[in-house]
């Protein structure tokens, strides 16, 4: 009989240690190529559980060129290569999806395929955890002009630049595209509407790193990363 209880103890301890909060989905494979000065992959995260989550972003590189870099954005942070683990969490309510997590893989016009795996996991729990692996193929061509509504922003280009950039878009309903420095304060706002290509004068901002944050209905649904090399 003890040994009875104990089983079923045992199975009911590990059951709660390993029970899966979050459902990922996303892209696992994202094509360009060498001369794309960076790869664009986005995930969305699930809260399955019935309680709020804070989500932590951990990313584990499997295979990468060693002139290439990648770099992520989570929870409106974008962190740098050597960063593994995300210092802020995504808050997501119970049955919300988060889109606020996106990956960037830079081959810097070298052929490669490299292969990252992200997973968010509980701030209260390490092992409730869901991860989803990405694979960047800079080694095929993409076609800049082909932006959908389900990506709703295209890269900037040229990045790096010095005086203008553009980028083209493609959205449902009224947006804003926020230009912030790496602070967080936002130097630029530009209003979308519908589909098309926008230039952005940069000359007046300081050399830098940049982020685009396409903000919808006062949420950030998509960031891109923008380089002022003057």
């Amino acid at each position: 009989m003890k040994k009875i209880l104990l089983s079923i103890l045992l199975l009911s301890n590990a059951t709660i240690s390993f029970s899966q909060s979050l459902l990922v989905t996303g892209d696992s494979l994202v094509n360009g190529n060498a001369s794309d000065f960076q790869i664009e992959s986005h995930l969305y995260v699930k809260n399955i559980s019935s309680d709020t989550a804070f989500v932590y972003c951990e990313k584990t590189v499997i295979q990468q060129n060693q002139t290439g870099t990648n770099n992520f954005c989570w929870a409106g942070t974008c962190y740098g290569e050597s960063t593994m683990i995300s210092t802020k969490v995504d808050t997501i309510l119970s049955g919300i999806e988060s889109s606020g997590f996106a990956g960037y893989y830079q081959p810097w016009n070298e052929s490669d395929i490299a292969v990252v795996e992200y997973c968010f996991y509980l701030s209260s729990d390490i092992n409730d955890r869901t991860c989803k692996t990405v694979t960047y193929d800079a080694t095929k061509v993409t076609d800049l002009n082909q932006i959908t509504s389900s990506d709703k922003i295209g890269s900037f280009f040229p990045n790096p630049t010095k005086e203008y950039t553009n980028f083209q878009f493609n959205v449902s309903f009224p947006s804003i595209l926020q230009i912030a420095d790496v602070l967080g304060n936002v130097v630029k706002i530009i209003e979308l509407e519908g589909s098309g290509e926008k230039t952005i004068y940069l000359g007046d901002l300081y050399k830098g790193i940049y982020f685009g944050n396409l903000i919808e209905n006062g949420e950030i649904v998509k960031i891109k990363k923008l380089i002022i090399n003057k």
